[in-house]
């Protein structure tokens, strides 16, 4: 999870440090709506009640949208999205007498951005709220099972950097760390009242906008 944040980040470094010795006037791209399609990876970690963590690599798709500001020396903007993971994401072990078991439907962010323009190009810091659909699943050594469906809230933080291609498209690269809040599942018919869940993830994941202006 951390090697893949720190090669985007390298990656978004040098591709400023290469921007920054050249003068850009501001693009009148960065202002106006935009929507549009994102995909990449999503390395998750889930600690267990117990002290036990599980890791699991699963992509990730999904769109977004949202508005830029531009003042000239910077760009602010708001932008929210909606991504589904591979049906594939699943974790199981047995622990304490229960099999676990997690799998993610879907994640969604509402965050701020904040870029510097580099005229065709825009490196941007962008944070906000993040929230998570997980079904969690128990099961004993007799066959009984529980099903819970949970949601997730929590932070969502990173970096990225957005590039014009075509008249009104541009393509990003960027990095996101999410956390979310530990929570309590009820456990009642296997005979404990509650497990905690926390999830977290690092995502890394390219996109197409298309701006409306």
């Amino acid at each position: 999870m951390r090697a893949a944040l720190a090669t985007t980040l390298l990656t978004v470094a040098l591709f400023t440090s290469k921007l920054a010795h050249a003068q850009f006037a501001p693009s009148p791209i960065w202002t106006g709506a935009y929507a549009g399609v994102h995909g990449g990876m999503n390395w998750s970690e889930v600690d267990w009640t117990g002290g036990a963590s599980f890791a699991s690599e699963n992509a990730t798709y999904g769109g977004h949208l949202g508005i830029n500001v531009g003042l000239g020396f910077a760009v602010i903007g708001v932008e929210g999205d909606l991504s589904l993971d591979n049906a594939q994401y699943s974790l199981f072990a047995g622990i304490g007498g229960l099999t676990y078991g997690a799998d993610a439907k879907a994640t969604g962010t509402l965050r701020g951005r904040l870029g510097l323009p580099l005229g065709p190009a825009l490196i941007y810091a962008t944070a906000g709220y993040a929230w998570a659909d997980f079904d969690v699943t128990y099961r004993n050594g007799a066959g009984t099972s529980v099903e819970r469906s949970s949601g997730f809230h929590g932070i969502v933080y990173g970096v990225g950097v957005e590039a014009l291609v075509l008249p009104k498209f541009t393509v990003r690269l960027e990095a996101l760390q999410f956390d979310y809040s530990t929570s309590k599942i009820d456990l009642g018919s296997l005979g404990r009242s509650t497990d905690s869940f926390d999830p977290s993830s690092a995502v890394v994941r390219v996109g197409v906008s298309y701006h409306l202006n």
